[in-house]
């Protein structure tokens, strides 16, 4: 979440899987979010993908705070004023 900025995303958590005997590897996974903002009018996209996190390994937990940081820095470099109380769509 972005204070003052409705954001929209979806996170992702995904076991790797494993090339050489079929499956997935035990304890490896990629954390995601993608997500763009504002969500009534975008004016830009990012998508956070994170190989092998270490515990916590969610998606909610390791990408979406990235996104969340990368999201402020972007509201102030292309002049985006708030406009709204802090809220997540998805």
């Amino acid at each position: 979440m972005v204070k003052g900025y409705k954001i929209a995303g979806k996170t992702g958590t995904a076991q790797i899987p494993n090339l050489d005997s079929g499956g997935y590897l035990e304890d490896r996974y990629i954390a995601s979010f993608v997500g763009y903002a504002p969500a009534g009018n975008p004016r830009f996209v990012v998508l956070v993908k994170i190989d092998e996190p270490k515990d916590p390994y969610g998606g909610l937990e390791v990408a979406a705070p990235v996104f969340s940081s990368v999201a402020q820095k972007l509201f102030i470099h292309l002049g985006i004023p708030p406009t709204e109380t802090t809220s997540v769509e998805g």
